[in-house]
């Protein structure tokens, strides 16, 4: 399937794009140990001295923020973090709930009911004011902040936990009812008719169709999950810690401590209504680029799929068909109660 995907040049972009921006920084971090260089004190032609920020006309490439650093270094070194960290949380929000949906389907559809009235609960109320709540009292004015101080394991752990546990029922239940479409299918009856147990079932019929649709599910949620890292940016909740220093104005500002993407737009949000706009511009304009990327590969993966289905599903039943037929009446009575 990648080999086919990689013919497909939304998903080819999407991929070098993200995939060589995280590794970009990693190298950063690896060789440069994430040193963000700060700009010397500029002139303007009468000699007297700017202060900063400095546009990118200035200071190339895209300037510099309040404090003198290189924006475009700061945003290299937030790359792996905003990067890694939507991933992992996808991840969370995803392997967990590919157990779930499975049991609940085929052992507890009791239950899928009420967890499902659960999740559609989830969904009425606005997530990002959730997590929101949840996390202040860690990451802002909580009982584990501490003024200066760099981020301790366990508002990361708690940071990436509330993001990921909020959307497991929901993913779940997601899951659940595409197990039930493919079990339903015709040729899974037929193979149950052949004597074809729920093990032999779910490895070689469900999981065939199913692991693609976990590939889609994953990219949604790594979309969900920029875009909700940014609302709790805006809000100053930071996943790698914060520090409050004084900004151009002399106003105290939360600083990211990681400088991860969705906590520079929080940084900077202010400054969309002074004379220095662009700095604000950068983060959007990055996550952006990461969202339409991921929605690449998505609409790529989708389009894939779509036109694969009929012929895995043909292959799936004459692949049961041919193990079926040979064998033998003890063998099939086997198969029947595995």
């Amino acid at each position: 399937m990648i080999r086919q995907l990689i013919k497909y040049k939304l998903f080819l972009f999407g991929a070098v794009l993200i995939g060589g921006t995280f590794l970009a920084s990693l190298f950063y971090f690896i060789f440069f140990n994430d040193q963000i260089p700060s700009s010397p004190l500029l002139y303007d032609d009468n000699g007297r001295p700017l202060h900063a920020p400095y546009s990118g006309t200035v200071y190339p490439p895209l300037g510099t923020d309040e404090f003198g650093r290189d924006i475009a270094v700061v945003m290299l070194v937030g790359a792996k973090y905003t990067i890694g960290a939507a991933f992992l949380i996808s991840l969370l929000r995803v392997v967990p709930a590919i157990f779930i949906g499975v049991f609940i389907q085929l052992y507890l559809k009791g239950i899928k009911r009420p967890l499902k009235s659960v999740a559609d609960s989830l969904t009425y109320f606005p997530i990002t004011l959730l997590a929101f709540l949840l996390l202040n009292w860690v990451s802002l004015r909580g009982i584990l902040f501490e003024e200066g101080a760099p981020p301790s394991g366990i508002q990361i752990i708690i940071y990436v936990a509330v993001l990921s546990l909020i959307f497991i029922p929901i993913n779940s239940v997601l899951i659940a009812n595409e197990v039930e479409l493919i079990y339903n299918k015709e040729f899974i009856a037929c193979s149950r008719t052949l004597g074809a147990g729920k093990w032999r079932i779910i490895t070689k019929h469900i999981r065939p169709f199913l692991v693609p649709q976990l590939w889609i599910i994953l990219i949604r949620e790594f979309i969900q999950s920029l875009i909700l890292m940014s609302h709790l940016g805006i809000l100053s909740i930071f996943i790698g810690g914060v520090v409050f220093k004084e900004n151009l104005f002399g106003n105290r500002a939360a600083v990211s401590l990681s400088s991860e993407w969705a906590g520079t737009l929080g940084m900077w949000w202010d400054y969309l209504w002074t004379s220095y706009p662009w700095i604000a511009f950068i983060p959007i304009g990055l996550i952006t680029l990461l969202i339409l990327a991921a929605k690449g590969m998505l609409d790529s993966l989708e389009h894939l799929l779509a036109s694969e289905q009929p012929v895995q599903m043909e292959k799936t039943v004459n692949e049961e068909d041919v193990s079926l037929t040979h064998l033998t009446s003890f063998q099939l009575l086997k198969a029947r109660n595995e």
